[in-house]
């Protein structure tokens, strides 16, 4: 393609050349031609304007004002005013229906380019010619479309008719305000044009005359003037345009034009594909625009899922989907690619260097590192001269210094990153939101908005901006249909879904009145006008639907005296609060026009509520809500309950440092006010007409159940060693043909490649024996509810214990395999194939997992129950999972979760709650969390995962044997000859070989993973799925036999972890660390000087930065994010942590010779365990030790006290492991016995069903108290030292709680999944309790009666 040095010298050249070439086509909104030009045409027109200008007086540098309405008129006045040099100024023209409000606007361009003509077509000139009159314009208005046409003398040319201007001549002014500013002039010379029309040619790889562009957006500048108008004036390439009214009007038409013109070319804003997307569906129409080759997004952010949707939709090749960036101040274009989106969704916008350009992202003046935001610069010919009369400005944008480099740089005022020499824009510097530091843009919060709400709000009109220091304004945009909606509902949803869903506190919404939305000339946003409008309240009444916002909070807390924390003002309400007739639909009933409002709490009862929790918890008379958390005496642990009651009671999840983004009751209120969730539609839990029921004759006594479990214990073990048959004549059978460690003298025998397949062989008889009871003791589950003391329960109990004994001996070698898959599939349960099982599952008929789903944590359909007119009863019901789920907390019987849904972790999902497709579950109970869009299944990769991870464990399987045969050779020649000798060569075969194990484990990470960084080419691949996963499955089996030798608090496995890659100190203690820091995720965490209990993680490796914990203590069972830093601060127990918190309740820190002393002590006393071990074959003397251990516990000096806890526990561990003993008897009456002879306090009737208690000495049970899977102790653990203390239990505590030292669990149902976290009192009655916790707080003796009186009263 020919290049030339101006606009106008590609115009001639045309003219010359080609000039009966359509260049120009214009349709209709039926997609019909309305207009047709071609050069010569275009050439002539532009002469006959140029003749006029000259007329008027008009000279070169003069600015002229180009207001065409839609259509190709205005080309004329374009060319015609740079002919004669004339500098045009092309706008938006004003809207005849708004001359109130464009006029002025209208006045403030023309004034600020000093223009004293305004050119346009007749018609219009003629209605802008009065209303200039009116508003004092100073502006003639001149008729460009009605001009003679003069014939060219080609010997004779006139001036204007070869002149074509210098390259660093203005060629034209676009205004532009944004979405931030004032308008302002950007005088783009020839050279910038022609450098952008250059950069689109080499963009598009195909732009060129046999190629066909297709656009609709306004013509006036940027994309329409640049990339349409101008790019196909230089290239010659066809253009076919149409007015965006009519897109909006039929959206259509775009596709319409695509098909009818073949386009190979097309571009518009991300919200316009969308639109089309979305129009196609509901015309139900296919479109195929296989035919274009460059697809582009521009003037918005792109977002990840519709440019996916677009490819397939609409038959567009992926690599044809280009995603550009630019700006006003430099044309239109900077840089341009594939259209490619990062792990959190931002779309590539194209390379940052190029031979014409450069992009650099700073911060403080200085270039950034790859990856980090900052502020992204420019350097390029395709960069503007400035802003026209603001030289000021101009320097201070287009004029920047950058160390290193030569040359002036443009501030382009956009937040970006650059991976891998790609740039990615993420935002707008002045329209960022800052709250607390951290950074939110408001893009996410819009787009959030629109996608949930865009059937009632008009999708593009929202707008979200900084209102206070904490806090945000939001305003939306009503469809049409909808004006009647003045009653505030909407307003508070869009509220509480961005608190939500954002975490952040909105403070105002807006409701505006269709097309009152303040735009910019090219459609954007202006936010800085939204924002002001807002805060000064200067909203006109014909604007506003409704808008809610705070009003001023009450005072100190007191009942009946808590006024609504939100005020609505609606238009059309009368002062008595109800609506005029006229705000009705037409011909709508009342009550229909109720049922159409959305459903939302009142919002005067959050605040109500909080006052009653807030008063119990700090048991005050009365709270100054306007004083600080500290000064009304809240304390850490106080404030740790304070959120898990607002959590289980208003449906709000607050962040864990709640006490620094809210410091004061006042400012809490206020934004429980906006923020109460929308639980999810339930199903009531009384209803039983699917039940079946037993009969009376199926009762049994405590007794008999007694007598027939001890029975079924006895049966259980039976088949658990009975299982060991086959594997053990495969044994013998291997020994018998050959000795395997004389392999070369077996005579050609391969029998003892069969030896390393008996424990597998043993996993697989055991399975078989569980199968073939279930279908003979249960036959199949129903939904039903029992009484305990029946024979059905007992067949229950039977069935629940064998699977609870699988799950130890097997579960964990098969989980996250297709192993699982079949074994629960032969049990019954109704699971797809291309499902993922990561967790466990009881009552398997009563189970449906659909395809492609994850079950990331335990699935049990039964629910105990009691009151005190009926006996305990269990309650079973049905659990439903549906497609391409991803379940990651706990889903109570009853429950259906809907295709595409996710329930978080740490959260808990009702019983018979119905969680609609496609959204979010959080909280404890869970309620609607947002939107949730999951990845694409991928089947037949994750098929071939699945066989890859069969091959794995049978790999597994010989390298163990192998590092066992290994270790059981060296010890049999190292060994002496004693009594115990045979019990210690077994007793050091398991951690001498899970120590060999660990050491391959630390090989296989670092040869299999090495050290992933975010660019890792692999990341994602079947290649990286199948070797993070084999390094775990390594790594859990390796710490199976080397956990309970070591301990799971030693500093040794700091060692260990930091061999694989973790960043940790030897002063960190972490509890169990093999537990949650696998092989594929230690590269990602960061631990200094802290404490850190069991917890969970969400790491990838494609955050910006690791996990850091430093100086600070994170408690049981929290859940940390990617990126988190935790500073200096203690996280209470079950806190999910995705916000980084700095000096939250700071922990104090340990010393290196403490530490060194615990470790020592603590190792010490793992070798008395040992030694105490050999000696115990029989079970009586085992629990004996361990019943003395923790005799000797309580009895120790404080300061040994802590070391001393570890070893307990430790041997509990044990204890557990070796026997099955504790595992068996939950369920039966046996366990109270034992509870008490293990130190409980046992006063009435308990039944246990697992997680794990600890510290039975701190543990009282009054009443009738059913235990479900949840974890009891009487201790408390942070970086502060160890807390022991009483924990009080009654009534039913249903799966997930946790209650350590110190707490009460009351009531008659508690749960699910509840932390009790109690008072900080640590109660003197208790025989085994010191008066002092680690550090030495004293008691407060005068709060223990009222404590015990009220444990007393609650029991």
């Amino acid at each position: 393609m020919q290049c030339f040095p101006t606009i106008l010298k590609a115009l001639n050249h045309h003219a010359m050349e080609i000039p009966d070439k359509v260049v120009f086509t214009w349709v209709d909104i039926k997609c019909e031609e309305q207009n047709k030009m071609t050069f010569k045409e275009l050439e002539d027109q532009s002469n006959a304007v140029a003749v006029r200008l000259l007329k008027l007086g008009c000279k070169k540098g003069d600015r002229v004002m180009v207001a065409y309405p839609f259509g190709m008129e205005f080309l004329a006045g374009m060319f015609g005013s740079m002919k004669i040099g004339v500098i045009p100024c092309s706008i938006y023209p004003p809207n005849p229906n708004q001359l109130k409000t464009d006029m002025p606007k209208f006045r403030r361009f023309a004034e600020d380019a000093g223009a004293k003509f305004a050119i346009s077509t007749s018609i219009f000139a003629a209605g802008m010619t009065a209303a200039s009159i009116l508003y004092k314009t100073g502006v003639k208005w001149i008729a460009t479309d009605k001009l003679p046409i003069k014939k060219v003398n080609p010997s004779k040319p006139k001036d204007y008719e070869k002149f074509v201007g210098e390259p660093e001549d203005i060629c034209f002014i676009q205004y532009t305000s944004g979405s931030t500013g004032h308008p302002k002039g950007v005088m783009i010379t020839h050279n910038n044009l022609v450098e952008t029309c250059k950069a689109g040619v080499a963009l598009t790889d195909c732009l060129g005359p046999n190629d066909v562009e297709v656009l609709w957006v306004p013509q006036y500048h940027d994309m329409g003037l640049v990339t349409g108008f101008m790019g196909a004036t230089y290239s010659g390439t066809p253009l076919v345009m149409a007015s965006p009214l009519d897109f909006i009007i039929n959206p259509l038409l775009w596709t319409d034009m695509v098909e009818t013109y073949r386009a190979t070319i097309t571009c518009a804003p991300n919200f316009a594909y969308a639109l089309l997307l979305k129009r196609l569906q509901q015309a139900k129409r296919t479109a195929n625009w296989s035919c274009v080759k460059r697809a582009m997004f521009g003037g918005e952010p792109a977002q990840s899922h519709v440019i996916e949707a677009v490819s397939e939709t609409l038959s567009i090749k992926p690599e044809h989907i280009y995603n550009n960036y630019g700006l006003a101040e430099a044309v239109v274009l900077l840089t341009g690619g594939p259209a490619c989106p990062d792990a959190e969704g931002v779309v590539c916008c194209g390379a940052v260097d190029s031979p014409t350009l450069k992009l650099r992202i700073v911060e403080d003046g200085k270039e950034v590192e790859e990856g980090q935001v900052g502020c992204i610069w420019a350097q390029s010919p395709r960069v503007a001269a400035g802003y026209y009369g603001q030289p000021e400005l101009t320097l201070s944008t287009f004029a920047n210094a950058l160390p290193g480099y030569d040359g002036i740089w443009l501030d382009t005022g956009d937040l970006g990153k650059v991976d891998d020499g790609q740039l990615y824009v993420t935002g707008r510097v002045k329209d960022v939101i800052i709250v607390n530091g951290k950074n939110y843009y408001p893009t996410d919060m819009e787009l959030s908005v629109d996608e949930t709400f865009g059937d009632i709000i008009r999708p593009g009109r929202t707008s979200a901006f900084q209102h206070g220091e904490s806090s945000i304004g939001i305003t939306v945009e009503g469809r049409k249909g909808f004006d009647n909606l003045a009653n505030g509902d909407l307003a508070v949803q869009i509220a509480n879904h961005v608190s939500q869903v954002h975490g952040i506190f909105v403070l105002e919404v807006v409701v505006l009145k269709l097309g009152a939305t303040p735009k910019t000339t090219s459609g954007k946003l202006k936010r800085s006008e939204i924002r002001k409008m807002t805060l000064d309240g200067d909203w006109k009444e014909s604007a506003l639907l409704f808008q809610l916002q705070q009003n001023e909070m009450f005072s100190p807390l007191a009942k009946n005296d808590c006024p609504s924390q939100f005020a609505t003002k609606a238009v059309g309400e009368t002062p008595d609060g109800t609506q005029h007739e006229m705000m009705r639909h037409s011909g709508e009933s009342e009550s229909e026009a109720t049922q159409m409002k959305p459903s939302i709490p009142a919002t005067e009862a959050p605040t109500q509520k909080f006052e009653s929790i807030l008063l119990t918890i700090l048991a005050a008379a009365a709270v100054d809500t306007s004083k600080t958390w500290a000064e009304n005496g809240l304390t850490s642990l106080q404030s740790a309950e304070l959120r898990n009651r607002l959590e289980q009671e208003l449906h709000v999840v607050l962040p864990v440092n709640f006490v620094q983004l809210y410091p004061s009751p006042k400012a809490l209120s206020a934004f429980l006010a906006a923020s109460r969730g929308m639980p999810f539609h339930r199903e009531a839990a009384d209803n039983h007409r699917d039940f079946v029921w037993e009969s009376s004759r199926s009762k049994l006594g405590k007794l008999q159940l007694g007598v027939l479990q001890t029975v079924g214990l006895i049966v259980i073990l039976s088949l658990v060693l009975m299982s060991i048959i086959p594997s053990y004549f495969l044994v013998s059978w291997v020994l018998e043909q050959c000795d395997p460690t004389q392999v070369g003298e077996c005579h050609g025998s391969l029998s003892w490649v069969l030896l390393p397949l008996s424990f597998p062989l043993y996993l697989l008889c055991f399975s078989v024996v569980v199968v073939i009871c279930k279908y003979a003791v249960i036959g199949t589950y129903l939904q039903r509810q029992i009484e305990l003391l029946s024979w059905h329960y007992l067949h229950w109990w039977f069935m629940d214990r064998l699977i609870e004994v699988w799950e130890f001996l097997v579960g964990q070698f098969v989980v996250e395999t297709k192993y699982i898959w079949f074994f629960y599939w032969l049990l019954g349960a109704d699971v797809a194939w291309s499902a993922k099982l990561d967790s466990y599952i009881r009552e398997f008929d009563l189970v449906k997992v659909g395809k492609s789903t994850t079950i990331g944590h335990p699935v049990r359909c039964r629910k105990f129950s009691q009151s005190a007119t009926q006996s305990p009863k269990v309650t079973f019901r049905p659990i439903s999972f549906g497609e391409n789920s991803r379940v990651f907390g706990m889903v109570s019987p009853g429950a259906i979760i809907g295709d595409g849904s996710k329930v978080e972790k740490l959260s808990s999902v009702d019983e018979g709650a119905d969680v609609p497709n496609g959204v979010i579950a959080r909280g404890s109970p869970a309620c609607h969390g947002g939107s949730f869009e999951p990845s694409k299944p991928k089947d037949m990769e994750d098929s071939m995962l699945g066989l890859l991870k069969i091959a794995w464990t049978i790999f597994e399987a010989y390298h163990f044997f192998s590092l066992s045969y290994l270790v059981h050779a060296i010890l049999n020649k190292i060994l002496p000859s004693w009594r115990y000798a045979g019990m210690l060569h077994w007793t050091l075969l398991f951690p001498f070989t899970s120590f060999l194990a660990l050491l391959t484990s630390i090989a296989l990470k670092w040869i299999l993973i090495g050290k992933p960084h975010p660019s890792d080419e692999y990341e994602g691949t079947l290649w990286r799925r199948v070797t993070n996963w084999a390094c775990d499955f390594h790594f859990r089996i390796a710490r199976w036999s080397f956990l309970p030798f070591f301990g799971g608090t030693s500093r040794i496995w700091n060692i260990i972890l930091y061999l694989h890659g973790l960043d940790v100190d030897l002063i960190s203690q972490l509890s169990f660390p093999s537990v949650y820091f696998l092989p594929s995720k230690v590269d990602f965490a960061k631990i200094r000087q802290s404490f850190v209990g069991t917890i969970s993680l969400d790491l990838n490796q494609h955050a910006d930065s690791k996990l850091e914990i430093v100086n600070s203590s994170v408690g049981y069972n929290a859940n940390l994010h990617s990126g988190v830093k935790i500073v200096r601060s203690t996280i209470p127990p079950r806190s999910n942590v995705s916000e980084s918190i700095y000096d939250l309740n700071p922990a104090s820190q340990q010393t290196k010779p403490a530490i060194l002393t615990a470790e020592v002590f603590y190792q010490l006393m793992n070798v008395i365990i040992i030694a105490s071990i050999i000696p115990a074959y029989e079970l009586l003397v085992w629990v004996l030790c361990s019943r003395m251990a923790e005799w000797i516990l309580y009895k120790l000096p404080q300061q040994a006290q802590e070391s001393f806890y570890g070893v307990c526990v430790n041997y509990a561990w044990h204890f557990r492991v070796g026997n099955l003993l504790e595992l068996l008897i939950h369920g039966t009456p046996m366990f109270n016995n034992y509870a008490r002879f293990m130190g409980a306090e046992v006063h009435g009737e308990l039944w246990y069903f697992g997680n794990s208690l600890y510290d039975y000495g701190c543990l009282h049970f009054r009443g009738s108290v059913i235990v479900d899977d949840s974890h009891l102790t009487g201790h408390y653990v942070d970086h502060n030292g160890l807390t022991l203390g009483d924990t009080f239990v009654s009534g039913v505590v249903h799966p997930g709680c946790y209650a350590p030292a110190g707490s009460v669990v009351s009531g008659e149902e508690s749960g699910p999944w509840r932390v009790f976290l109690g008072s900080d009192l640590v109660i003197e009655e208790s025989k085994h309790v010191p008066k002092e916790t680690h550090q030495g707080s004293s008691v407060v003796d005068s709060c223990q009666d009222d404590l015990m009186d009220l444990i007393e009263f609650e029991v």
